[in-house]
C-alpha cells in the first residue's frame, strides 16, 4: 500500500508540475512575441504619424504664405496668416524633433534641410508684404485718383472746349465773345489752330490716360518700358499743344483744361512718377512670385523625402518583422528549452520517486 500510495503521490505532483511548466511555457512563447510587435508596432506608427505632420504643417504654411499679396488684404488678414503661419512652423518643428528622437537621422536630416529652406522663404515673403502692400495700395489709389480726374474733370473740360471752339468756327456765335463773328473770323488761321490743338491735345490725353490705365494693371514689368514709351510720345504732344492754347486759347478754352492737362503728364514724367513708382512695385512683386514659385519646389522635394522616409519605415517594418520574428524566436527557443528541461526534469524525478517507491 505504502508503495502504490508514494507512487500515485508522485505522479499527481509530476503532473501538477509538467501542467505549470507547460502553461508558462506557453504563456512566455506568446509573451515575447506580443512585446517585440507591440514596441516595433509604436516606433513605426509615431514615425509615420510625425512624417505625415511634417507634410500637413509645411503645406499648411507654404499655402497661407503663396497668396500673392493684393489690394484686397487687410491688417487684421495680415495677422491672421502670420499666426498661421506660426503655428505651422512650430508645429513643424515639434515633429521634426520628434523623428530625430525615433531615429532616421539621414532622412530627417534631409527634411529639417528642406523646412529651414521653406520657413526661410516664407519669412521672406511675410518680411517684404509690408512693403508691397504699402505699394500696392498707393498704387490703386492713384488709378482710382486718375481715373476719377480723367472721366470726371479732364474729359468734360476736353469735350466743353472743342464743341464750343467747332460751333464757333460753323456759326460764329459764342456765348463766351461779346459779339458774332464773319465767316471769315471765325475760319481764321488763329481759330483754326485753337481748334487742330485742341484735337491734338484730345488725342494724346486719350493715349497718355490709356497708357497709365494699362500698366497700373500691370504684372510682367518686361513690358512697362513699351507703354511708358507711348506714354511719353503722348505726352510731348500735348507738351506743344499745352503750350500753344496756354498762351492762346480763346474764349472757348475751359480754364480746368490746361492744369488738368498738365497734371495728367506730369504724373507719367519726372523723378517719382507714375512708371517708377510702378516699376519698383512690380519688382516686388516679381520677387514675391520668385519665392512663391520656390515654395512649391521646396515642398515637392520636402513631399520626396517624406516618401522616402515613410517607404523607409514600411521596408524596415517588414524586415523587422523577419529580424523580430528572429530575435522573438530566439527567446521562444529558450522559453521553449527551459519548458523542454522542466519536462525532462518532472519525468526524471517522477521516475526517480517511482524507484524509490518500488524499492521502499
Amino acid at each position: 500500500m505504502r508503495q502504490s500510495g508514494m507512487t500515485l503521490a508522485s505522479f499527481a505532483a509530476a503532473l501538477g508540475a509538467l501542467t505549470v511548466i507547460v502553461a508558462l511555457s506557453v504563456i512566455g512563447w506568446v509573451a515575447v512575441g506580443n512585446l517585440n510587435d507591440r514596441v516595433q508596432g509604436n516606433d513605426d506608427a509615431h514615425t509615420l504619424a510625425a512624417a505625415i505632420a511634417v507634410g500637413q504643417h509645411s503645406s499648411s504654411m507654404a499655402a497661407t504664405a503663396s497668396v500673392e499679396s493684393n489690394a484686397t488684404m487687410t491688417r487684421d488678414s495680415v495677422i491672421a496668416a502670420r499666426n498661421s503661419i506660426a503655428s505651422d512652423k512650430s508645429e513643424l518643428y515639434n515633429q521634426l524633433g520628434e523623428l530625430e528622437v525615433l531615429g532616421h537621422e539621414a532622412r530627417v536630416a534631409g527634411l529639417r534641410e528642406r523646412a529651414d529652406l521653406l520657413s526661410a522663404n516664407v519669412d521672406r515673403i511675410e518680411n517684404g508684404r509690408p512693403d508691397l502692400l504699402r505699394a500696392l495700395l498707393a498704387g490703386e489709389q492713384n488709378r482710382q485718383k486718375l481715373a476719377k480726374a480723367t472721366s470726371r474733370e479732364l474729359v468734360p473740360a476736353l469735350i466743353n472746349s472743342l464743341d464750343n471752339q467747332l460751333y464757333f468756327m460753323m456759326t460764329g456765335r459764342s456765348e463766351l465773345r461779346p459779339r458774332v463773328a464773319t465767316g471769315a473770323e471765325a475760319f481764321s488761321k488763329e481759330e483754326f489752330l485753337r481748334y487742330d490743338h485742341l484735337s491734338e491735345l484730345a488725342r494724346s490725353v486719350g493715349i497718355g490716360h490709356s497708357s497709365l490705365l494699362a500698366a497700373s494693371s500691370m504684372r510682367d514689368p518686361t513690358i512697362v518700358t513699351n507703354v511708358e514709351e507711348a506714354f511719353n510720345t503722348s505726352a510731348q504732344r500735348a507738351e506743344k499743344s499745352i503750350e500753344f492754347l496756354s498762351e492762346d486759347g480763346g474764349p472757348e478754352l475751359d480754364p480746368a483744361l490746361i492744369p488738368l492737362s498738365t497734371a495728367l503728364f506730369n504724373a507719367g514724367t519726372g523723378q517719382g512718377n507714375y512708371f517708377d513708382t510702378l516699376k519698383v512695385r512690380l519688382s516686388m512683386a516679381v520677387r514675391e512670385r520668385e519665392l512663391i514659385a520656390e515654395n512649391a519646389t521646396i515642398l515637392a522635394g520636402l513631399q520626396a523625402e517624406i516618401d522616402a522616409l515613410v517607404e523607409d519605415v514600411l521596408t524596415g517594418s517588414s524586415a523587422r518583422k523577419d529580424d523580430s520574428g528572429g530575435a522573438a524566436s530566439t527567446w521562444r527557443i529558450v522559453v521553449l528549452i527551459i519548458g523542454i528541461v522542466g519536462v525532462v526534469g518532472t519525468l526524471l524525478a517522477t521516475g526517480y520517486f517511482a524507484f524509490r517507491g518500488r524499492d521502499a
